[in-house]
């Protein structure tokens, strides 16, 4: 999940430790004022999520690889602490499968091995602690090591990196020796998304990626970029992944104004 704002937000890299599990540590504060839907974008990632503040009890979430983007409402007020895990990591550390979790957000705790719930928990009691920090990065840690056999090989690893570039997902596939259906099948078992899916999704992240990197790039620039067919194709994708336009989806994000979405195209 990629939150595109109704918060103060801020992401830093994982602890070392967590690095070949964990893609970023992110925290979030809604503002002041009434609730306020907000929406949230397909990463291909799933996330461990504590919240609290707000006025409602602390909560431990668990948020599903999301296949399209999805409405949130924030509670004002509110605080989260998120960990993004790498594709595929996560679901080998639950006691859930990640194709039943795909576009929900239920509580985690039925769902987390004693260890990892245990210090999640404590943590959620102390939010600011540091060495309550440490303790949940130690417990994931050592669940990585005795589940090891679960999470995504050499190979698949390799190939879920690869997916995550401009590359097509059969030719990937034969790259990293798996024939098209046994890789179709370890997709969807480590994200409960199919290859083709998953690249698309990342092929959005890496259009956002552009266009924070260079806000007055051009839609048609933009494109080719992030490795679109044409213009029309990447407004078609983005639509189609986050219910709105690529012009829109650029103006709800804050990067441009609507109207200057692209000189030549208007809001597409």
């Amino acid at each position: 999940m990629t939150d595109t704002g109704g918060a103060a937000y801020v992401e830093t890299p994982p602890p070392p430790a967590l690095g070949g599990l964990v893609r970023a540590v992110w925290s979030s504060r809604a503002a002041a004022g009434p609730a306020a839907p907000f929406r949230v974008l397909p990463d291909g990632c799933m996330d461990l999520i504590l919240a609290w503040g707000g006025g409602a009890d602390p909560e431990l979430i668990l948020a599903g690889t999301d296949p399209v983007a999805r409405m949130v409402d924030h509670r004002p007020g509110r605080q989260r602490l998120g960990l993004r895990f790498r594709p595929g990591c996560l679901g080998a550390l639950i006691d859930c499968t990640p194709r039943d979790l795909l576009g929900q957000s239920p509580d985690a705790a039925p769902l987390l091995p004693q260890p990892l719930r245990d210090a999640a928990r404590h943590l959620l009691d102390r939010p600011d602690d540091a060495r309550s920090r440490r303790a949940l990065a130690a417990a994931l840690a050592g669940l990585a090591e005795t589940r090891r056999r679960h999470l995504p090989g050499p190979a698949l690893a390799a190939a879920l990196t690869a997916l995550d570039a401009p590359a097509l997902v059969g030719p990937t596939a034969a790259a990293h020796g798996f024939g098209q259906r046994r890789f179709d099948r370890a997709i969807r078992h480590a994200t409960g998304l199919s290859p083709r899916h998953l690249a698309r999704i990342f092929r959005l992240q890496r259009l956002l990626a552009a266009v924070m990197a260079d806000p007055t790039i051009s839609l048609a620039e933009l494109a080719v970029s992030a490795n679109f067919a044409d213009q029309p194709h990447m407004t078609r994708e983005t639509r189609a992944l986050t219910g709105l336009s690529t012009g829109r989806l650029l103006a709800e994000l804050g990067v441009r104004k609507l109207q200057d979405a692209d000189p030549a195209r208007g809001a597409d």
